[in-house]
């Protein structure tokens, strides 16, 4: 192959690479970003962010975002803007000169980004930003003539601070340092255009924060939202940005002193390098234990329940926040009091986890909250983790829920107000106009196959709900409507969890009016368990219908229990049963 095509090679190669680890490696990542923003559709949408420096590229940003929802979507996304990214500073480099011998440098840029990508918090509209300079710059090296390109980059400046914020730096960055190198303007008439870039790139900040922004000046400064959390000064965006400048340089200079014979061998060392480098640090950027619990919650958001116990047969889950949503699934498919204990459980805040003032929990937690028929419960947790949001951003998955609770419980004028906007947005649109249709109608409502349902399950008296006793908040629950099998589900699996027998003896005989044709397996392992706590031979004379295998597995379990240091012998046969959760799980 000549290597004047190798360019275009390397540039393919990276972009299925990028596409395939985020369409197939890390998905949910980019699913999780989606609902964190809601992107409309509107004039005024576009002019709010607009009244603020680098809010086009949040803007964009934003539309892009708004894609993630399909996660093979938003990879095509993110490898289209990193490979134009990385032909942005090659087309500057071969413009200034470069060898194509050396374009595997241009891809750094890129790499890095994807690594900085990995992570949730960082957003897509620091991209956007980063891209929109890259391109800017080349427009300037497009100009030949030195009065017209003078003239574009410093015209440019205040356009640029305004569409791309902070990042506009990198513009007279690269002009500056170019016309030092190219040496064509006469010293005196270059100190006078570097004091013109430095009087003009101070200059729009302080006047734009002295007269129109009411902004902290850092972030009229920064502009864009490279990070969701505003506080926080995005150095390595600013890197990034430093080599989008200097790489084209780097390139120009070491095509002017190294023209090697062994062009193949060169450029093996470069890829080597640029491979095993990536790789290590792409690894490192990753976070896979936050994709696992996305991937349970992106699940439990679209109502796949099989696919999340599916993942909890794959490998069983250890962080409290996939171990809510395996409960939620297990509920939903009818399993929980059977199975609960096949898999990894860590007490109560595995299944009704405590609030807590930030944006993701409390989304979590609202799923098992709305499903139970804690319908006002979920909409005070979709509200709270909305407006926990850092960078004051819209949620359309929370706005989604709080048109639903709203819904619900009859409030049709506020439920239309978040329906109305859902309308503005791209994949929620036929959503929101099926649901504006379905509360013209209260049967319809009453026959949908979940409103309907949640609107005989939801407390029908107002009380004041308690984190402390969330037994006895289910208990009101399931006293309220005794078909509603997953709040007496929760009940039990409440007390078993903590451990409380005392209350589990007391609620178990609640269950009667839901007809189940056997008791399930965690409540017999139960029974058996404390009855035999008082009774010599616990497998005679129980009042309750024990499957025979399990008296005798739970024989065998107390034969092994009596050994010196059982633990481990009863881990390789026990592990699936409450007998063993209840001896060696702690709470």
């Amino acid at each position: 192959m000549k290597i004047f095509s190798i360019d275009k090679l390397l540039s393919l190669t990276f972009g299925v690479i990028v596409f395939l680890f985020f369409a197939f490696v890390y998905p949910f990542h980019l699913n999780y970003q989606e609902q964190y923003q809601m992107f409309l559709f509107t004039a005024d949408y576009f002019f709010q962010l607009m009244e603020k420096p680098g809010g086009f590229s949040d803007y964009m940003g934003n539309f892009f975002t708004q894609f993630f929802f399909y996660s093979w979507v938003g990879a095509i996304v993110i490898v289209s803007m990193l490979t134009l990214l990385q032909r942005a500073v090659w087309s500057v480099s071969r413009r200034m000169g470069a060898n194509p011998l050396f374009v595997p440098l241009t891809f750094i840029p890129s790499l890095l980004y994807w690594g900085m990508l990995c992570d949730e918090n960082y957003l897509f509209g620091g991209v956007a930003a980063m891209l929109l300079v890259a391109f800017w710059i080349r427009a300037y090296t497009l100009f030949d003539s030195i009065p017209l390109r003078i003239s574009f980059f410093l015209i440019s400046i205040p356009v640029l601070y305004w569409l791309a914020g902070g990042a506009f730096l990198l513009l007279p960055l690269f002009a500056i340092s170019r016309e030092i190198t190219a040496r064509k303007i006469k010293n005196l008439y270059l100190v006078l255009l570097a004091f013109a870039c430095i009087l003009l790139s101070v200059a729009f900040p302080i006047l734009s924060k002295t007269y129109f922004l009411q902004y902290p000046m850092q972030q009229v400064w920064i502009g864009a939202n490279y990070y969701r959390f505003p506080v926080n000064i995005p150095i390595a965006a600013g890197v990034i940005g430093i080599l989008i400048v200097y790489i084209p340089f780097l390139i120009r200079f070491l095509s002017d002193k190294f023209q090697p014979k062994k062009t193949t061998f060169i450029l093996s060392i470069q890829l080597f390098v640029l491979i095993v480098g990536g790789s290590v640090f792409i690894s490192r950027s990753s976070d896979m234990e936050k994709e696992e619990v996305m991937a349970y919650d992106f699940n439990v958001r679209m109502r796949k329940w099989d696919r999340v116990i599916k993942l909890a047969d794959q490998k069983s889950p250890s962080g409290p926040l996939s171990v809510t949503c395996l409960n939620l699934a297990l509920a939903k498919q009818e399993l929980l009091a059977d199975r609960m204990f096949h898999y990894y459980q860590n007490g109560v805040g595995g299944l009704l986890p405590d609030f807590t003032r930030d944006y993701t929990i409390p989304t979590i937690a609202g799923e098992v909250y709305y499903h139970l028929g804690f319908v006002n419960t979920a909409q005070r947790y979709a509200f709270e983790a909305m407006e926990a949001l850092p960078d004051y951003q819209k949620s359309v998955r929370s706005v989604k829920r709080l048109a639903e609770t709203n819904l619900i419980n009859g409030n049709y004028a506020v439920a239309g107000k978040y329906l109305h906007l859902l309308q503005q947005t791209f994949y929620y649109r036929g959503w929101a106009k099926q649901a504006l249709q379905t509360m013209k109608d209260e049967k319809l409502i009453e026959q949908h196959s979940e409103w309907g349902w949640l609107r005989q399950c939801r407390t029908k008296e107002d009380f004041l709900f308690s984190e402390a006793e969330k037994d006895m908040m289910l208990g009101i629950l399931f006293m309220q409507n005794k078909t509603n099998r997953m709040a007496y589900e929760y009940l039990m699996a409440y007390t078993l969890l903590s451990k409380d027998l005392k209350h589990f003896w007391q609620y178990f005989p609640l269950g009667e009016s839901l007809n189940y044709k056997s008791i399930p397996v965690s409540y017999q392992e139960t029974l058996i368990y404390i009855w035999g706590m008082s009774n010599n031979d616990p497998t005679q004379d129980i009042p309750y219908p024990v499957n025979p295998a399990i008296k005798q597995r739970f024989q065998a379990y107390q034969n092994i229990s009596r050994q010196s240091n059982p633990e481990s012998n009863l881990r390789a046969e026990f592990s699936d049963s409450y007998w063993y959760y209840h001896q060696f799980r702690n709470n």
